[in-house]
């Protein structure tokens, strides 16, 4: 009796303790989970450091939030880059870093440090281009105020064929010279730009600038893009109020029209790199195919980076029966005769 109870004894598995095991890797993993939450949120939340001190940091293009946080933890900017790149992901902001060059403290949030290269708040500096400045006179300015050289400059103010997505560079060669089209302007720029980044900012504002009414009137104006800007660029050299630029493109184009040389004192600067307005005999007769006292038409190119306004001045002029101007004590004046011209500057110039 003793050996058949005991050969059909079953023992009873605990119920309880089959559940144990499971639930405490839940729990545990539960608690691993939390405390990660919480220690990320912290450090998210916690200025990295002490410092108020502003570091350089660039982001080059193309680069990719791994390569950024670990710059990022390298340089002291940020704790820890494993979260600095969950953060990223969590609020959807991996794909928006932008390239350019910052500047941030040390005692940041790892929040704000992340808002500010996903919202594109480079550092810049400010460069202003006045109107009718030559390339010549740009790439001085740029030479003394940037860590751009002077040739450097010029040599990226050239026609290159990747060029050709703007339309109003199509009468240029590979190499010819974008004077005319290096729109004047106060840009920002990076602290460390390049030549090419300046001179597409100039386009790209030049581009912008000319509206579809003013591509409109080229195509019918008899003259090309670059006749167009050419002109443009003496209208500017020659009067500083927008008010007598039509005028003045009034009496270039009437003289255009009726076969007379412009003789533009504008174009005599121009070639021989002086601030004088008025010109002796002798140096309106300096051989140059710039010089519109000695050649018919218009001269080789643009002499300066003309305004919008004095581009819509060529396009859009007053119509006058005028042939000549002078300009004396900030004042234009016009005339239609010789005799009467002659008879102001004698008036004015005296």
């Amino acid at each position: 009796m003793i050996d058949n109870h005991i050969s059909n004894y079953r023992p009873v598995k605990n119920k309880k303790k089959a559940w144990l095991i499971p639930a405490l890797i839940v729990a545990f993993v539960l608690i691993f989970v939390f405390g990660f939450i919480l220690y990320a949120r912290s450090v998210v939340n916690t200025p990295n450091n002490g410092s108020a001190e502003k570091k350089n940091f660039v982001i080059l293009q193309g680069q990719g939030s791994g390569d950024i946080a670990t710059q990022l933890k390298k340089d002291k900017l940020i704790s820890n880059r494993f979260i600095f790149i969950l953060y990223l992901n969590y609020k959807k902001m991996g794909d928006k870093l932008q390239a350019g060059e910052y500047q941030i403290a040390g005692n940041l949030k790892m929040t704000d440090v992340a808002s500010i290269v996903t919202t594109g708040k480079i550092v810049t500096n400010k460069i202003t281009i006045p109107e009718g400045w030559t390339n010549e006179r740009i790439a001085n300015h740029i030479d003394q105020n940037t860590t751009i050289s002077k040739n450097d400059f010029l040599k990226a103010a050239a026609y290159r064929p990747e060029r050709d997505k703007y339309e109003f560079l199509s009468d240029l060669k590979p190499g010819d010279s974008l004077e005319g089209f290096l729109y004047p302007d106060t840009y920002q720029i990076s602290l460390n730009p390049t030549a090419d980044e300046i001179v597409e900012k100039m386009l790209y504002n030049f581009d912008k600038k000319l509206t579809n009414q003013d591509r409109a009137k080229i195509k019918t104006s008899g003259m090309t893009t670059y006749e167009v800007v050419t002109l443009a660029s003496v209208v500017e050299r020659e009067v500083a109020k927008a008010d007598d630029r039509k005028l003045v493109a009034s009496v270039f184009l009437n003289r255009l029209n009726s076969d007379m040389p412009l003789e533009s004192c504008a174009t005599v600067q121009y070639i021989l790199n002086s601030n004088k307005t008025i010109f002796s005999y002798e140096e309106t007769r300096t051989p140059s195919p710039y010089n519109t006292y000695i050649n018919a038409g218009l001269p080789k190119g643009p002499i300066g980076n003309p305004s919008i306004d004095s581009i819509e001045a060529v396009l859009f002029p007053e119509k006058s029966n005028y042939f000549y101007f002078l300009s004396a004590n900030g004042v234009t004046y016009f005339s239609k005769t010789l005799e009467e011209h002659n008879t102001k500057k004698y008036q004015y110039l005296k």
